[in-house]
């Protein structure tokens, strides 16, 4: 299985979007999330999402309401998969395999809040499997290592235990599969921030993923005083994040070029969400709504989680995204993000990034040296 597998390199890619949007042309945005459910089992005390979860009657597509919507999108390189909570659809593996078939997905990430067991397992043997060529990064929502802290961040009693079920029965899929990279997410909240640092200790003391990623809390919460994070606390993070890495105190994720250039992309990442918070002013000119999109359950496609612009809705336009895609409420709506929109959503500041030639080249430069200091 190992030598059946080789990831796309992000370079080429990288070239053909550079020549495909010359002289302002558009394409379909290779960067998507794709939220497949507003169903959650959970009442987590800093969602974004909470207005909108678990609604009667439930909106989410269907499976063949996707498969036709991706039949009329081009390539979508790096699928970010949102929710709700992801593995409540018994069909997220297809819908998964569907998108790697139609739209040659290279990154596919789900989040996951690991009271799924049996399911992620199954959903991960069958996708792992059946797209040896895409690389299934499982994202699994950390918020604590404390359990009756994260019991309460989660609004939900035993989440701890059968989240560490979950974390516990991957294992053995990380050495069967090299196309899976399991990740922590942790957000940073008023209730975790005191203790962030000894989180992030245990994060790469004991549970060791391939990554370690910390997101800043977003624009709303049912607890609104979780959004008053004491920037010191990130800046401190930030700042032994990046110590160990220069040290070498952890590289637990694997040793090849890409797991170098993602590591080095991530500490980008924090910085510019940083500098935002710091200068609270735009760090680059965003992708969103160009070459980045948000694609809801109910079909309501906006440019991105934050400004939620309404372009168009695929049941409405028979699941013909080129159609919203290319009208003329959408390119306006991408010339306002790329002129001085600002936010501190990561998903936002790694595809800005990724698609500029100046940041890419120096975050390939970055992980150049560091892959040769090995």
């Amino acid at each position: 299985m190992a030598d059946a597998f080789k990831n796309r390199n992000f370079l080429p890619h990288f070239l053909r979007v550079k020549w495909r949007t010359s002289f302002g042309r558009r394409i379909t945005p290779p960067f998507v999330t794709l939220f497949v459910t507003t169903r959650c089992d959970e009442h987590c005390i800093h969602c974004f999402y909470w207005e909108e979860l678990n609604p009667k009657p439930n909106h989410d597509m269907h499976l063949e309401e996707y498969e036709k919507s991706f039949a009329s999108m081009d390539e979508i390189y790096n699928l970010f998969i949102g929710g709700g909570e992801p593995f409540l659809r018994e069909d997220l593996a297809e819908i998964v395999l569907a998108a790697a078939r139609l739209n040659s997905v290279a990154n596919v990430y789900v989040p996951t809040n690991g009271q799924h067991t049996h399911h992620t397992l199954s959903v991960l043997e069958r996708t792992l499997t059946n797209a040896p060529q895409m690389r299934f990064h499982l994202n699994l929502s950390l918020d604590s290592t404390d359990e009756a802290q994260y019991d309460r961040i989660r609004g939900k009693q035993k989440a701890y235990r059968r989240m560490m079920e979950t974390w516990k029965a991957i294992q053995p899929l990380r050495h069967r599969f090299p196309n899976l990279v399991v990740h922590t997410l942790t957000t940073v909240m008023l209730e975790n921030q005191d203790q962030i640092l000894d989180i992030y200790q245990e994060l790469k003391t004991h549970f060791k993923p391939d990554g370690i990623n910390f997101n800043y809390i977003r624009h709303k919460a049912p607890e609104a005083e979780q959004l008053q994070v004491n920037e010191e606390r990130y800046q401190a993070l930030r700042q032994q994040m990046e110590e160990d890495a220069r040290s070498g105190t952890w590289r637990n994720y694997r040793r090849t070029s890409g797991g170098m250039l993602n590591d080095t992309l991530d500490r980008e990442v924090r910085r510019t969400v940083a500098r935002t918070v710091e200068k609270n002013a735009p760090q680059f000119s965003c992708v969103a709504g160009r070459l980045a999109c948000v694609i809801y359950s109910n079909g309501d496609v906006v440019e991105c989680e934050i400004k939620n612009s309404p372009i168009g809705n695929l049941r409405q336009e028979g699941y013909n995204f080129r159609k919203i895609w290319f009208a003329e409420p959408a390119r306006q709506i991408a010339h306002a993000a790329a002129n001085g929109c600002y936010c501190t959503h990561e998903c936002g500041h790694y595809s800005s990034q990724i698609y500029s030639a100046s940041s890419l080249t120096k975050i390939m430069t970055k992980a150049a040296i560091a892959q040769a200091s090995w």
